[in-house]
């Protein structure tokens, strides 16, 4: 379980810098062409991830990965539980942007259960499990 919960958080550390990494890019040509600020801002909202997504995720991992602990005996701090979910929380609004703005394919409550479940039920899952396997 630890070597699974090890390689879980390598692998959102990762995948959340690249996610970074490509905001950033993308941010900086933006600029560089000429928007102004405030399009800039909008262009993260809309196409990478918002900040209220990113919020709600690392929320909901934090509080699971510290309750998980507390029960397990683990004993994981609010502070080091945050530096561990962040990564999966940033991950999680950018899929959950993306998947929820399929092209318009889905139907409403398909982009409600994806919220949902990216937002809510994967971080909290994730983060119990990464702070379960100590």
């Amino acid at each position: 379980m630890h070597t699974v919960a090890t390689v879980l958080q390598w692998a959102f550390l990762v995948i959340g810098f690249a996610v970074l990494g490509a905001a950033l890019v993308s941010s900086v040509r933006m600029k560089l062409a000429g928007a102004g600020f405030g399009k800039v801002v909008e262009n993260l909202e809309e196409r990478w991830f918002g900040a209220g997504s990113v919020l709600l995720a690392l929320l909901t991992g934090t509080l699971a990965m510290t309750v998980a602990g507390r029960l397990s005996g683990h004993g994981v701090g609010i502070e080091q539980a945050a530096l561990v979910v962040f990564p999966l929380a940033l991950v999680a609004a950018f899929a959950v942007r993306r998947l929820s703005a399929g092209g318009g394919t889905g139907s409403a409550g398909r982009g409600t259960a994806v919220r949902a479940s990216g937002l809510v039920i994967a971080p909290a899952l994730l983060g119990a499990v990464m702070s379960a396997a100590g």
